[in-house]
């Protein structure tokens, strides 16, 4: 086999190892798969806005470290997400708000609360 023939073997497979775990991501609710600590999630509300907007799809990866302005995914209760702006930082609790919120969100999180950063967006929703 050529390097031509390789790379296009490697490129297929990874094309449907990534629509495989797109597919069971969003048809299998019950499974919570994060391969290399990377999770794909449905935006569910508009409180990013202009950043991303309801509907869009968002990876987020595992960081050992979160900053201020990093956008990441924290667990609010055993069912609910939320995806926010750090706005501020102090040791280990980080304050966080929605770009369309008018104020920071209550309660400062913890790291072990933080899923990950957002590290691409998928742009799906139509703006109104």
């Amino acid at each position: 086999m050529n390097k031509k023939n390789i790379y296009n073997i490697v490129l297929i497979i990874s094309i449907i190892s990534i629509i495989s775990l797109i597919y069971i991501k969003f048809f299998s609710k019950n499974i919570n798969i994060k391969p290399f600590g990377i999770e794909i999630l449905r935006v569910e509300s508009d409180s990013m806005k202009p950043e991303f907007s309801k509907g869009d799809i968002i990876i987020i990866q595992e960081k050992k470290e979160y900053e201020v302005n990093d956008i990441i995914t924290f667990q609010l209760t055993d069912t609910e997400k939320i995806t926010h702006r750090i706005i501020e930082k102090n040791e280990n609790t980080y304050y966080t708000k929605g770009d369309n919120n008018n104020a920071k969100d209550e309660t400062g999180i913890q790291k072990d609360d933080i899923l990950g950063k957002v590290i691409y967006i998928f742009k799906t929703a139509k703006d109104t």
